[in-house]
């Protein structure tokens, strides 16, 4: 499986350059259009997580610099007029607007959200973002603007159709806003799975376990024989003795699919013969991990690998019921930065052995080419 390796670029600069999506005859003037567009969203949903009240990240991203987005925390929804005032145009304009003119506009509005934010420049940044010309800017600005001014059709179609993109990222990001709105949610909620129930086997052993994230228990990379991180890690550490099935869960998009995928786990480990295996998750595959480790029954792990997993303190496990934790993770995770979750696991009750690599991708811990570049397996 490989994995895009996007280069973060200084907000400031990089909605001074035009995304356009990729064509076989060039890229955007000179920069790449993947890290320029990724560098942008990633912008757009740091700006989102001030309106909501939140820190994006308690790092200092020398690469990234970031404004105090705190400043922009909204104390009421604005009007879709008020957003396009801020940018000197009405809806009607906007929608007619080349793409020069809604780009000076982004640009001004960037400046405007370090120099002298406001609910008003984030608003209008999302109404411009929302009708960028990649759709990975749109998404953002889309799900941006969902939380500064009101649900409407625009949005919804704007989300729709970058989750029908041909780009993962885009798509995946996609999905995980259309499953924070009530109302668009029955289409991520159509990759939950019934998930099998759980058997006694006879084998008894310690070895290496594999599970997936939110709306991935479908996907192929950590299934048993192929599965491009199973295999890979197969063959990488033949010590971990990986096991012949991976978890499944349901994959849902809440604390209660998450809780019954705990559930689950509690039984599936002892009936596949396990007492305290390593375990790799992705996203929240580690949170449904971390829940297993409390309560009735509490699992124990030897290693508990975490990769892309958006940190959140009531989550953390028992840590009594872990011998080693390594957290495996993207600076400035987009789909981390839409859950507003955190984008560090830290705490002083265990030493979390962490290994941050690239830029913006959460699909990418989990990729077999990603480990190779950064040496991950002998880490473990």
């Amino acid at each position: 499986m490989n994995y895009k390796r996007y280069q973060p670029i200084d907000p400031r600069d990089a909605f001074t350059v035009r995304p356009r999506r990729k064509t076989r005859s060039a890229l955007a003037a000179a920069e790449d259009v993947d890290s320029l567009a990724a560098s942008q969203a990633a912008f757009l949903l740091a700006v989102r997580a001030g309106v909501l009240g939140h820190m994006p990240t308690t790092e200092k991203l020398r690469e990234f610099p970031l404004p105090d987005v705190r400043m922009l925390r909204r104390s009421r929804h604005l009007k879709v007029d008020e957003a396009c005032r801020y940018l000197g145009v009405t809806q009607r304009e906007l929608r007619q607007e080349a793409e020069p003119d809604l780009e000076r506009e982004m640009t001004r509005a960037v400046r405007d959200v370090y120099e002298k934010p406001s609910a008003e420049a984030a608003a209008g940044l999302f109404e411009a973002a929302m009708r960028s010309a990649h759709p990975l800017v749109a998404v953002a600005g889309a799900a941006g603007a969902r939380e500064t001014t009101r649900l409407r059709g625009e949005i919804r179609q704007t989300l729709e159709k970058a989750y029908k993109s041909d780009d993962a990222l885009t798509s995946k990001l996609a999905l995980a806003a259309m499953g924070q709105i009530a109302p668009m949610a029955e289409i991520p909620k159509r990759k939950v799975v019934k998930p099998p129930k759980s058997r006694k086997r006879r084998r008894k052993s310690n070895t290496a376990v594999v599970t997936h994230g939110t709306w991935a228990a479908n996907n192929d990379w950590y299934r048993p024989p192929d599965g491009d991180f199973y295999a890979a890690l197969k063959s990488n550490r033949p010590d971990l003795d990986v096991h012949d099935q991976s978890f499944k869960w349901s994959g849902g998009y809440s604390h209660g699919a998450r809780q019954d995928g705990a559930n689950l786990l509690r039984q599936w480990i002892p009936d596949q013969g396990l007492s305290a295996p390593d375990f790799f998750a992705h996203s929240h595959g580690a949170t449904v991990a971390h829940m297993a480790t409390k309560g009735a029954d509490a699992v124990s792990f030897d290693r508990l690998v975490v990769m892309g997993w958006p940190a959140r303190e009531q989550f953390f496990p028992d840590f009594s019921r872990v011998n080693r934790i390594i957290d495996v993770r993207v600076r400035l995770d987009l789909v981390i930065l839409l859950d507003g979750g955190g984008q560090q696991f830290k705490t002083n009750a265990f030493p979390v052995k962490t290994h941050r690599h690239g830029w913006f991708d959460h699909s990418s811990t989990h990729a077999s080419a990603y480990w190779d570049e950064h040496d991950l397996w002998d880490e473990l």
